[in-house]
């Protein structure tokens, strides 16, 4: 009788103790199965916020390929609207006029001395030959936007001048002289601006007769249009 419990406590012993093993194994299980899907996610996660960082580097790449080529194009017109205007005023001695391109523009540069008489609002007969010429250059660049700006010397005008008291009626009287030939010339009015800077934006801030000369000056500032990039870059032109 004594055995036949002893038999059946170790029975129920053995029984409990493999219960309580299967238990903790079962435990383990869970717990790995939960932590395995646990990296699956974050690896999933992982692989989408590399395909993300993918698509946006790529679309930058895109983007940048694009204002690369846009710069270029814009470079090349600068260079050829440059040319162009060189070309049509080689004629012309070098110290009285220059071509330059800064700031995404082409600057043309013509002295005083080329275009006028002291003191004189209308352009002279070799100052009129240039402005001809830039103009048939203009009329083959419909797109090129342009301003004419006059620029003085600091020496107050002489007093009696008709219609003028100062050096700002002398700087707006020129370019508007040149904004008439311009259009006279077959340019749309709406294309060109005048403007008189006076001398307030000089070239040389020396008081040498030399820097007064550089300073006395008309700029014709020629824009080409650039919407191209200016979409490129998201911005309203």
């Amino acid at each position: 009788m004594k055995l036949n419990f002893f038999k059946a406590s170790l029975f129920s012993l053995l029984l409990c103790s493999t219960l309580l093993a299967s238990c903790v194994s079962s435990k383990k299980y869970d717990d790995l199965k939960a932590s395995k899907e646990a990296l699956e996610r974050e690896q999933e996660a992982s692989k989408q916020k590399v395909d993300e960082l993918s698509a946006s580097l790529k679309d930058r790449e895109q983007k940048l390929a694009e204002m690369e080529r846009a710069m270029n194009e814009q470079q090349k017109v600068l260079d050829n609207l440059k040319n162009e205007v060189n070309a049509a005023l080689q004629g012309f001695n070098q110290g009285d006029l220059s071509v330059n391109v800064k700031d995404g523009k082409v600057y043309v540069s013509m002295s005083d001395k080329l275009l006028f008489a002291t003191g004189s609002t209308k352009v002279n007969a070799g100052g009129k030959k240039a402005i001809d010429q830039l103009a048939n250059v203009l009329k083959k660049n419909q797109s090129v936007g342009v301003m004419v700006e006059g620029h003085t010397d600091d020496v107050s005008i002489t007093g009696g001048m008709k219609y003028m008291t100062d050096n700002w009626d002398l700087s707006v009287l020129r370019a508007t002289e040149i904004t008439r030939m311009m259009t006279e010339k077959g340019l749309s009015p709406d294309r060109i601006t005048p403007a008189g800077r006076s001398y307030y934006m000089p070239v040389d801030t020396g008081r040498s007769a030399e820097a007064k000369s550089k300073n006395r000056r008309t700029e014709i500032i020629l824009t080409p249009d650039f919407s191209e990039i200016y979409k490129i870059l998201g911005i309203q032109s």
